[in-house]
């Protein structure tokens, strides 16, 4: 006798897409953001995690604080779910805190609200507010 055991669901390969903005500041620092994707495709369902990440850069170039937006989706065809939306971040700079990082998810939609500041002797010399958000159609493109 010969058993043939099949999997319920086979697996497409992943693809990752990347797409990528810069906005500047009058002080000559700039903030790079990356949105990256990829897809696994089952027989069950269809599901996309991404994520978007904003790089703060000073006016030398240094990288100073890296915010970062991770998300899951599930979609249909029809319709479109975020399953989760966490947040992340990385000084590179010690003079730098992060004192918010918020996730939320609602729909097809993923947010990551977060609030930087500079502090120059205990005293916060500069805020930057960012928000991340990450929207997933319901044929799994994310942008």
């Amino acid at each position: 006798m010969i058993a043939v055991l099949c999997p319920n669901t086979a697996f497409a390969e992943e693809k990752v897409v990347t797409d990528s903005t810069i906005e500047y500041f009058e002080d000559g620092s700039y903030i790079v953001t990356e949105l990256s994707e990829s897809t696994v495709t089952t027989f069950a369902a269809q599901t996309k995690s991404s994520y978007k990440v904003s790089h703060f850069y000073n006016s030398n170039n240094v990288k100073e604080w890296t915010v970062r937006l991770d998300a899951a989706f599930s979609y249909t065809g029809s319709s479109a779910t975020c399953t989760s939306a966490k947040t992340s971040y990385t000084i590179y700079n010690d003079a730098w805190k992060v004192t918010s990082a918020v996730p939320s998810k609602s729909g097809n939609k993923a947010t990551g609200t977060f609030t930087v500041k500079k502090y120059l002797l205990g005293v916060s010399i500069k805020t930057v507010n960012r928000t991340l958000t990450i929207t997933c159609s319901n044929t799994g493109v994310c942008s």
